[in-house]
């Protein structure tokens, strides 16, 4: 409660009022008969601060976890009801000694906002002698200290849980007066550590940040090759409608990728978000355990602010309910992380899920030479302009028409459907006889260009090479359809054949 509240009795207290027509029927003492004469619960309040001004929580648990929560002012952004943008300080609360981790501020500031003022539901006994705490667990309790500014400390005890209501017994530190106060203002106090600690390892990244990941390496123990994915600036300027990614991959394989299909490869630790804590602040021995000594998966990604961010995932485990899930770290977090098959890309990855299948991406009017030969035809292309309407295009030197224009259009987008249809990773293989078919292709501004060669594979395939590099293969009959469709291209009457 903050200070907008002062003079509210608190939320313990009104819901201590509801049920106070049932407190009467609590045992005073548990276990003992139910006494016809037992008078009206006494409602009392047991302490009244502000949230705002608790600067420290201490909670010792002598079953659980301890800890201490400590305030800070932090600035935040706000938008008030007029559309008015506020810079407004929020009081936040993070655990001592684990600043380093990320936490649930959220739920860490129930700590001060849950209970700054509370009142009993009913005073279940006084004058308890210290042999009979045990009775309300107030033997061994959850002790809790709040630091108030300019005011006393208040601290209380926290016993278990009685038997009737939704109600735990508590006493003031240094009292022997039992009192029963309604749980939902003391269960933030009896979470452990990793109640309050985060699960979102790295931010995702803002959409008015526009750091761009400029490689990204993916290295598995089961694999004889590395994921290597590199920021290509071309595909950032000609985006062709969005389907490529910003990013190519380079290894195992040299290739363009889906945008949708590759985005959890290449942007994958932005947001990365863990299913639990399981270890925070480990020994050497527990990350050894863990198996990080010799990692499954090493994901380091580099970005040009001179950031390199390292993820790691080791040993694979079940949980009690039979669910698998690999242990995971983040370089500079020192907490052992949860996360489950389903949630990330990294332990089963293949080449073949993330590609885009394009081998050609230029839009025709880009061009600016394009060349076709196949067996003794050759098709040498050029063209000028900017779209459709003042494309001036040539073959062989000689100047086409708006037809030979359109035909020219047509034949290329038959190029276009040229499609890595499988993987090649043996690149020390030898290529026999002459290819199929050559193609050249460069853009008018010569920012780019590609030699692609198709050749035999001696089956119902053919390789793709491209700029000397046999990158894939694909179905022979498309690339018999595009030798056919070369031949017909000075023969108008003909229609392209578009499928095979």
């Amino acid at each position: 409660m903050n200070k907008t509240l002062k003079g509210i009795i608190g939320g313990s207290v009104l819901l201590g009022a509801l049920g106070g027509a049932m407190a009467w029927l609590m045992l005073t003492k548990p276990g003992d008969e139910l006494d016809s004469s037992s008078e009206a619960a006494v409602e009392t309040l047991l302490w009244h601060t502000y949230s705002d001004d608790i600067s420290q929580i201490e909670v010792e648990n002598p079953k659980g976890d301890s800890y201490v929560a400590f305030r800070k002012m932090e600035e935040t952004k706000t938008t008030d009801m007029d559309g008015t943008e506020r810079t407004e300080a929020i009081a936040n609360y993070y655990l001592k000694g684990y600043e380093d981790l990320p936490m649930n501020t959220t739920q860490i500031r129930l700590l001060a906002t849950r209970s700054p003022e509370v009142g009993s539901v009913d005073t279940v006994e006084e004058n308890v002698p210290e042999s009979e705490l045990s009775k309300y667990g107030l033997d061994d309790p959850v002790k809790v200290t709040f630091t108030v500014d300019n005011a006393d400390p208040i601290k209380f005890c926290i016993g278990s849980e009685a038997p009737i209501g939704s109600n735990r017994y508590l006493c003031m530190d240094g009292s022997t007066t039992v009192y029963l106060v309604n749980s939902i203002s003391l269960n933030p106090f009896l979470d452990g550590i990793k109640d309050y600690l985060g699960t979102m390892l790295k931010p995702e990244q803002a959409e008015d940040d526009d750091t761009v990941i400029n490689s990204v390496r993916i290295e598995r123990s089961n694999l004889d090759y590395d994921f290597y994915f590199t920021f290509d600036s071309y595909y950032k300027e000609n985006t062709n409608g969005g389907a490529l990614a910003v990013h190519v991959m380079e290894e195992p394989v040299y290739s363009l990728l889906s945008a949708d299909r590759s985005a959890a490869a290449t942007h994958g630790l932005y947001g990365l978000t863990a299913k639990e804590v399981v270890t925070p602040l480990p020994t050497a021995a527990e990350i050894k355990n863990a198996g990080f000594d010799n990692p499954f998966v090493t994901v380091t990604m580099k970005t040009d602010d001179g950031k390199t961010t390292v993820f790691y995932l080791g040993d694979q485990y079940e949980t009690e309910d039979g669910e698998t899930r690999y242990f995971g770290m983040m370089k500079g977090l020192n907490c052992i992380y949860s996360f489950s098959p389903d949630d990330i890309i990294y332990d089963d990855l293949k080449p073949e899920d993330i590609i885009s299948r394009n081998v050609i991406d230029m839009y025709v009017w880009d061009i600016g030479t394009l060349t076709y030969e196949a067996g003794d035809t050759k098709l040498a292309f050029t063209g000028e302009g900017t779209d459709q309407d003042d494309f001036v295009a040539k073959l062989n030197g000689k100047s086409l028409d708006d037809d030979g224009i359109e035909r020219y259009r047509k034949l290329y987008t038959y190029l276009l459907q040229t499609s890595a249809e499988e993987i090649v990773y043996d690149k020390d293989m030898e290529l026999k006889g002459d290819p199929m078919a050559r193609i050249f292709i460069e853009r008018q501004d010569k920012k780019r260009s590609y030699n692609v060669e198709f050749y035999d594979t001696g089956g119902m395939k053919a390789y793709i090479v491209v700029d000397g590099d046999i990158r894939f293969r694909c179905r022979k009959s498309y690339v018999d359809t595009l030798i056919s469709n070369i031949g017909i291209f000075d023969e108008t009457d003909k229609e392209f054949t578009m499928t095979w």
